[in-house]
């Protein structure tokens, strides 16, 4: 029989190969047996999408609850959007931004949504309106229509509504007429009006501690237009601003941090630049306010990049410091984003809702959890899909307005206990969707002063064989490890000498076991980039599998 016609499938060539380099890194490979049975699964229900779609949109851990299409909530275009729980009735309400008005939805049964009525724009439509929501009432500005002032409105009167109605505001605020966003301060009762036709678009700034009464009380335009902002009460590392508040800006170009404790006397403190810079959007601290993240809504037209977002260290309100740029998988257009907990919610525009894990060991980063795409489409550039997302609820619903597509009422499922640990019953072969004839195959074993993992991952490079390999240690009860990598070449042909194969210091891989069938896989190589890969398993070790 010849065997020269036989195609050995490349995992089983990293199978052979990987025990042999094994032990030429001196690892005694035992194989290891400790932690291998997967908790069984949480009865979650049906909080998790099915194989990738919920409803025909595709999903990772989030399901539609319920949807209204946008000519079911007054018509238009939609933008904005917040929420409002009532605590004297423990109800829940979206609120819409539209390009005409603003819709009132009752979701306290988010599968049931109750449309409640309108409260038309003061006068005219464009793109842009924005709201939030303090003490039982919303604000609610506009870009683009002179004299439209910020309507406020009482949310108490939605408890008693039966039947859709039009409704009128409370008041109106004329102390600007046209502005682009509108940032409340919650701890301290002041709301910030910005990119208007007040203060030079900077921070138009307004006691709204007595709702129905608003009056201005300061301006800030020491850096000119600001497009969005965020304003705290400052809790943060930097002890020189300790209860100080402070406001983190996106100007167009940069991150500017203003202390505007004194309305009459803001200070700008300091300006975080970031290298290809096209549009500063908008941006949110972390819990710790240690972080700020930001959106750059143009960069992916003007660089033609991914979708991005930028990562800055604020500890020091002084001197932040550009951390770096998290690349996402997508193509799209970003455009407001949240934190809560450990987790970052985006509206990408015409990817949908994107969720990010915040990994702060060893450095920051972060990785994709889940995702609800409201425009499937197509994740193309453009200025359609989500425009915003509500993440603040305390009942795992998340609300996303899209500009075509009206309100999403989503359920998310997010179990931080879900990442699988590293242990053996991640051995074996792994493949990158797209990635034919190429792919990764790890060990998990052991030696006397513990736990490793081994990996060899099989590529191309300018059509010709790219074999990488590395080993690390590590501790039972990680849910990741980063491993030094090599390049190996310079060996014959079943060469019987004595010589010993050429390693090439190439960079690192980063591996993170989601799931005993999911790795996500982030590589940093000297000449060749960075990016991140998820690998689904393609063969076991056998005793190993899964279920057990």
């Amino acid at each position: 029989m010849s065997y020269t016609n036989i195609k050995a499938p490349w995992w089983m060539l990293l199978l052979v190969l990987g025990t042999a380099l094994a032990r030429d890194n001196d690892f005694g490979i035992e194989h290891d047996d400790h932690g291998t049975h997967e908790p069984p699964p949480k009865g979650t229900g049906s909080a998790l999408c099915v194989s990738g779609v919920s409803s025909g949109f595709p999903c990772r851990n989030i399901e539609l609850l319920s949807r209204l299409p946008i000519a079911d909530i007054g018509g238009g275009s939609g933008a904005d959007s917040w929420g409002w729980k009532d605590a004297q009735t423990g109800r829940y309400f979206a609120i819409v931004a539209r390009s005409n008005g603003t819709a009132f939805i009752e979701v306290s049964n988010p599968s049931a949504p109750l449309y409640l009525g309108n409260l038309p724009s003061t006068s005219g439509q464009q793109p842009w309106r924005d709201v939030k929501v303090y003490a039982d009432h919303a604000f609610i500005v506009a870009d683009g229509i002179n004299g439209h002032g910020m309507q406020v409105f009482d949310l108490a009167r939605l408890r008693d509504v039966s039947s859709p109605q039009t409704f009128d505001p409370d008041v109106l605020y004329t102390g600007i007429g046209s502005a682009h966003n509108i940032a409340i301060n919650e701890d301290s009762g002041f709301a910030y009006i910005v990119g208007g036709d007040a203060c030079s678009g900077g921070l138009h700034m307004v006691d709204i501690s007595t709702p129905q009464q608003p009056r201005l009380a300061g301006c800030y335009s020491g850096d000119g237009y600001t497009h969005d902002v965020q304003c705290v009460s400052y809790d943060g590392p930097d002890s020189d601003y300790a209860g100080r508040e402070i406001c983190l800006a996106s100007n167009e170009d940069s991150v500017t941090i203003v202390d505007v404790s004194s309305k009459s006397s803001p200070q700008m403190l300091s300006k975080a630049l970031y290298p290809e810079t096209a549009y500063s959007h908008q941006g949110w601290l972390d819990e710790s306010m240690s972080l700020f993240f930001l959106g750059d809504e143009i960069d992916e037209l003007s660089f033609g990049m991914n979708t991005r977002t930028l990562i800055f260290d604020v500890q020091d309100l002084d001197n932040p410091v550009f951390l770096g740029a998290h690349q996402h998988g997508t193509t799209s257009i970003d455009h407001n984003l949240y934190v809560k907990g450990d987790y970052l919610y985006q509206a990408n525009y015409r990817s949908g809702l994107r969720i990010l894990k915040i990994k702060r060991d060893p450095t920051v980063r972060l990785e994709e959890v889940a995702y609800f795409d409201t425009e499937p489409e197509n994740d193309s550039l453009g200025f359609t899909g989500a425009w915003n997302v509500y993440p603040f609820f305390d009942n795992d619903t998340v609300l996303v307005s899209d500009v075509n597509n009206g309100l999403f009422v989503l359920r998310v499922a997010l179990d931080d206990t879900a990442d699988g640990p590293l242990n053996g019953a991640i051995s074996g072969a792994w493949t990158a969707q797209g990635f034919n004839d190429q792919g990764l195959m790890l060990l998990v074993g052991e030696t006397v002063s513990g736990p490793f993992v081994y990996f060899a991952w099989f590529l191309f490079l300018n059509g010709e064989p790219f074999w990488l390999t590395g080993a690390q240690a590590f501790q039972y009860g990680q849910d990741e490890v980063t491993i030094p990598t090599q390049r190996l070449s310079g060996l014959e042909f079943l060469a019987q000498t004595d010589a010993e194969a050429t390693r090439l210091d190439i960079g690192a891989v980063n591996i993170h076991v989601h799931s005993c069938n999911e790795l996500h896989v982030d590589y940093d190589f000297e000449g060749l980039g960075a990016d991140e890969l998820t690998f689904t398993r393609l063969a076991g070790v056998q005793g190993r599998a899964c279920s057990d």
